[in-house]
């Protein structure tokens, strides 16, 4: 079931390009002063769809507070037609009621009007709603309508409910813990009789380096393709903050839920409310690691290496020396260093001569070895090396192993956590996961496992499958369990989560302590 497409692809952006079109431009507001015109609708003749019918999504407020439990109805507005409100929903605590109109002939202006206990408290007219698409309304006492986006209501095939699946191809963990997730709910019936299909959106990181191609206009074209030809209902991922930031952007704009997996910078969900993390933010992590540092290690300076121009470093590093230098620790030295430098000698020789207890390097984990090895070997430097979820990967130990000995990090999870600190759902994943792959799972399979699971439990509450609905379920998830446990999101979209730190010892990775938020 999965496919993958490792070119970068054109564009095609024949929708929303010209007014009338089927793009969301067709709803933007053009409010004039002294009108009620809000907007124009489309030409029948250009309306895509797939049912005669369109979903309101309108939000009733009174003085910028949303007003709850009123009826927000809808009626055709038809010169010479009695006005007959037919399609009607209540708001919820946000003020927010979704209402589905269907008819023979959808696309149009409409007349709304919300009323309590059958008292009329507002109307608003000239609304352009189009037949296949999805509109979000404010609606404010005493003023006038205002259309916030529509996005296209995805059809979904009758044989599979499409999620796209963006990772690092050096990331294939997260993938198998997100097709682990999909065949799961699969053999349980999928979301409601229908199957999940995991469209494959490999990032090959190595060979656009080697051919020259930028990552950054690869990912945006995947991105775009995901949702404009292969016609997701969600995406899962990015595992890279890098790469998150620019999927949340084009997520935001067409509508569509993103939720991503290893990213950790809070600016990942900075786009808007359609992008959110299944991984802890690097706000958490580095005040997790400051901690340890000084209340586990008993550090009271550190030297801070940080790699110039990379999103998650420069942002964990930050955090780490806010909090360090809060909890009474001095931020010995603060060096830098470029992606692709292989000789760190300034920085280093700076470093050693601050006399850190211990050094915190968020660095990807391509440098990490090299970075440590010629601390130790060259300059003597005994310090304890401290770092990031980016060291989970197997590449650290496959050079200098020696040399990281004894360095710690912080991780999303881990298999050798103590037999009562892990929930069931975790142990059933584990095994599950084990019994697959014929291997542990480490943090990258749970959040893949994690992110696939809060898209499709999402979907399954869902009134029905829109994008907008399935987002409002992900941003009302409480008490999550899998892989992990996750309380629920914050109004960032950030995560409420437990992380670990794992030691290295003999070599090999090893789970050291459980942090819970």
């Amino acid at each position: 079931m999965l496919r993958g497409f490792c070119r970068v692809i054109v564009l095609v952006f024949a929708m929303g390009m010209v007014w009338g079109c089927g793009g969301e431009q067709v709803m933007q507001s053009q409010m004039v002063e002294g009108e009620e015109q809000v907007g124009r609708p489309l030409s029948k003749l250009a309306v895509q769809t797939d049912a005669s019918q369109a979903v309101v999504v309108a939000t009733v407020y009174r003085d910028g507070i949303p007003v709850i439990g009123a009826e927000v109805a809808f009626s055709r507005s038809i010169a010479g037609q009695v006005v007959d409100y037919q399609w009607s929903g209540v708001t919820d605590e946000n003020g927010r009621a979704r209402v589905a109109i269907v008819s023979d002939d959808v696309t149009g202006y409409y007349q709304a009007r919300a009323s309590i206990d059958e008292r009329e408290i507002g109307s608003w007219s000239s609304i352009p709603i189009n037949s296949g698409y999805e509109v979000m309304l404010d609606l404010p006492i005493g003023g006038r309508v205002r259309v916030m986006g529509s996005s296209l209501r995805i059809p979904q095939p009758e044989g599979a409910i499409k999620i796209g699946f963006i990772y690092g191809t050096y990331r294939k963990n997260g993938l198998d813990g997100a097709t682990l997730a999909a065949l799961q709910f699969n053999e349980e019936g999928g979301v409601r009789g229908v199957p999940i299909e995991l469209i494959d959106g490999g990032v090959p990181i190595e060979q656009l380096a080697e051919k020259n191609i930028s990552e950054t206009e690869y990912v945006a074209a995947l991105a775009e393709k995901l949702i404009t030809q292969e016609k997701v209902l969600a995406i899962v991922g990015p595992n890279r903050s890098s790469q998150a930031v620019i999927v949340g952007e084009i997520a935001q704009r067409h509508r569509i839920p993103m939720v991503t997996t290893n990213a950790t910078n809070p600016a990942v969900t900075a786009a808007g409310d359609f992008a959110f993390m299944a991984a802890f933010s690097d706000d958490f992590q580095g005040k997790v690691m400051a901690e340890f540092a000084i209340q586990e290690l008993g550090a009271g300076r550190v030297a801070v290496l940080t790699e110039r121009g990379s999103i998650y470093s420069e942002g964990l590093s930050q955090t780490f020396v806010d909090n360090f230098g809060a909890l009474g620790g001095h931020v010995a030295a603060h060096q830098f260093y470029l992606s692709g430098e292989t000789d760190f000698a300034s920085q280093l020789i700076a470093i050693t001569s601050s006399m850190p207890d211990v050094v915190f390097i968020p660095g990807a984990v391509a440098d990490i070895p090299l970075l440590v090895q010629q601390a130790r070997q060259n300059l003597g430097l005994t310090a304890t090396f401290l770092g990031g979820d980016s060291w989970h990967n197997a590449e650290l130990l496959t050079t200098s192993g020696a040399f990281i000995e004894g360095s710690f990090f912080s991780g999303f999870f881990s298999s050798q956590v103590a037999q009562g600190d892990l929930s069931e759902d975790a142990h059933r994943f584990i095994d599950a996961y084990t019994a697959m792959f014929g291997v542990a799972p480490d943090g990258s399979a749970a959040l893949g496992y994690d992110a696939l699971r809060l898209v499709a439990l999402a979907m399954l509450r869902a009134d029905e499958l829109t994008p907008t609905a399935v987002r409002d379920q992900i941003a009302a998830t409480r008490d999550y369990s899998g892989a992990t446990v996750i309380s629920g999101y914050d109004e960032n979209r950030h995560t409420t989560k437990s992380a670990v730190i794992n030691r290295i010892v003999n070599g090999a990775i090893e789970f050291y302590k459980l942090i819970e938020p």
